[in-house]
């Protein structure tokens, strides 16, 4: 992500083309299966009065016919509880992300993720709150549901000094559960690498807060693989300075073992605490394995 000022501004064009391709896909799946299915699903909304009806913006399956036939105008019932959503995304800034042997990097796959799930709620008419975070919070924007909330996210994501360092997954999670309101779906985007400890117990207070959590693992194809044949390696610790030199063809077997345990374990305690989860490669495209998750779970 260490890029000058003008290759600054031709990442940040190619990212908002490519984001601009995405969103489309998932702007639905946010009005009305994220607001609607999700948060109303059983929740015991009570009536509370009429409002006239907003052609293009207001559901027509809430008009209220016999109200709107005496007053010969449309009016549409609201409830107590029909208020905004929040979106917050937690974006991971720390070393491991810089990792790539892929098109992109980590961080770029994830900055494209982030950017396209801020437009999609903001054009479903939900506010986003953003944070970015590595060993501190390093960037944190209040949620608005204005489109510079968008262009707000992206400056950050391209900031090539928002990124390194740790990953206090514990301490972000911990600071913004003082700060988040509790009808709000957090997206926590990262690789889940070099989480430490009670990173685990801050997700589950988060959960018992909000609606609902959903954890979006990033990771490169040669995090959960290792190829062969091509005899030894040098690998780094992206958070100390150690190095080691490995044959592939040895450890190969044993490190895809120990990658898909550790990511089994990310995962199951997201689904144990009644969270959503999705892993995505960065060599492929994110938006179908999101949606697909949106459009089958019960959340």
């Amino acid at each position: 992500m260490k890029k000058t000022k003008n290759e600054g501004t031709n990442y940040l064009e190619e990212l908002m083309k490519e984001i601009d391709a995405n969103v489309r896909e998932l702007v639905d799946t946010f009005r009305f299966l994220l607001k609607y299915i999700i948060l109303f699903k059983g929740s015991g909304i009570e009536f509370a009065s009429l409002r006239e009806y907003v052609p293009g913006q207001d559901d027509a399956t809430k008009i209220d016919w016999k109200a709107s036939l005496r007053s010969k105008k449309l009016y549409i019932k609201q409830f107590e509880d029909e208020r905004d959503l929040e979106v917050w995304i937690l974006l991971d800034a720390s070393n491991s992300m810089l990792f790539g042997t892929q098109e992109k990097l980590k961080s770029e796959y994830a900055a494209v993720v982030a950017g396209t799930l801020a437009y999609a709620a903001i054009e479903a008419g939900d506010s986003v709150g953003f944070a970015m975070f590595g060993d501190e919070v390093k960037a944190i924007l209040d949620p608005i549901s204005d489109i510079s909330q968008y262009y707000n996210i992206l400056r950050i994501v391209v900031d090539p000094k928002k990124y390194g360092g740790g990953c206090n997954l514990e301490g972000a999670l911990s600071y913004l559960v003082n700060i988040v309101a509790d009808r709000t779906i957090l997206f926590v985007v990262s690789d889940f690498i070099g989480v430490g400890r009670g990173w685990d117990d801050a997700l589950r207070m988060m959960a018992g807060k909000i609606d609902k959590v959903v954890g979006l693992m990033v990771r490169d194809v040669r995090e959960s693989f290792m190829p062969t044949g091509i005899g030894n390696m040098r690998l780094s610790d992206p958070f100390s300075d150690k190095v080691v030199t490995l044959d592939l063809d040895k450890v190969s077997e044993e490190f895809t073992r120990l990658a898909k345990k550790q990511e089994k374990r990310i995962e199951q305690v997201f689904i144990e605490g009644g969270m959503g989860f999705v892993k995505m490669y960065t060599n492929e495209p994110f938006v179908k394995p999101l949606v697909h998750y949106l459009e089958l779970t019960e959340m």
